[in-house]
């Protein structure tokens, strides 16, 4: 085996492991240069083993499925990261408008028993869940249902939202940017993430590693609107520090 062979092998070895991989780790790693390595990555990428990231990459997107295929997706990421999201940053007595997205289901269906606050839902299968919690008051936003994302959407869902003052919004990420901001695929989803930005005092934006430095058609919000971004894998510093220098709270699990 020829050592190029050797190095994507190591390379993509350790992607399965870790989630993400930094060039300067693997240079070291690896006793070879940065160079080496940025052309490794090019080509493990071209054959669709990994995404390059600033300063590294991450493995591929898998979430083009339905919503019902990507909620049944075992991801340990999105459970972690919703069970420390519920338990850490929702008080009892808040009122918190909960998104659209799987891991943002998974917020939910951990929220704390002693919760008494105001839950204001744009996923069905989310005010499902929350009926059965024996204290949040529930509140489910009308509209017209977007099957694959499985959120109400539409003129009046934003006219809706409008009517609330929430503390917290439960941001579910499609893709987010340092420099592009947080961006979605549906421009009526767009419009209904933007409302529940603008109505909440503080937004906590959830993002599983393979949305980080990626767009969608159409732009949510610049990203120094979110105030915490919490994700479940390690990224290198210096790439959070694009996120840090804007005044965002980031929190790895």
């Amino acid at each position: 085996m020829s050592s190029i062979e050797n190095r994507h092998r190591e390379i993509t070895s350790l992607l399965k492991q870790y989630g993400t991989v930094h060039i300067h780790d693997l240079a070291e790693r690896l006793h070879t240069s940065l160079d080496t390595i940025r052309r490794d990555l090019r080509q493990l990428e071209q054959q669709g083993d990994l995404r390059r990231i600033h300063g590294g990459a991450i493995l591929p997107a898998t979430g083009d499925g339905s919503y019902q295929e990507r909620s049944q997706e075992i991801r340990p990421e999105r459970t972690t990261i919703a069970r420390y999201v519920a338990q850490n940053h929702i008080p009892d007595d808040a009122i918190v408008f909960f998104d659209s997205g799987t891991t943002v289901l998974e917020v939910a269906r951990n929220l704390k028993p002693s919760f008494h606050g105001s839950a204001i839902v744009l996923n069905p299968a989310a005010a499902v869940i929350l009926a059965d919690h024996p204290n949040a008051n529930v509140i489910m936003v009308g509209g017209k249902i977007l099957k694959k994302e499985m959120v109400v959407s539409g003129a009046g869902t934003v006219d809706e939202i409008r009517h609330y003052h929430a503390d917290i919004c439960i941001l579910g990420t499609c893709a987010i940017h340092p420099e592009l901001g947080v961006s979605t695929q549906n421009i009526d989803e767009k419009a209904s993430k933007a409302a529940m930005i603008s109505q909440s005092s503080e937004v906590i934006a959830i993002a599983t590693v393979d949305k980080f430095e990626t767009r969608m058609p159409y732009k949510v919000c610049d990203t120094n609107l979110v105030s915490t971004l919490v994700t479940g894998r390690k990224l290198s510093e210096s790439y959070l520090s694009n996120y840090r220098t804007q005044g965002i709270e980031v929190v790895q699990i």
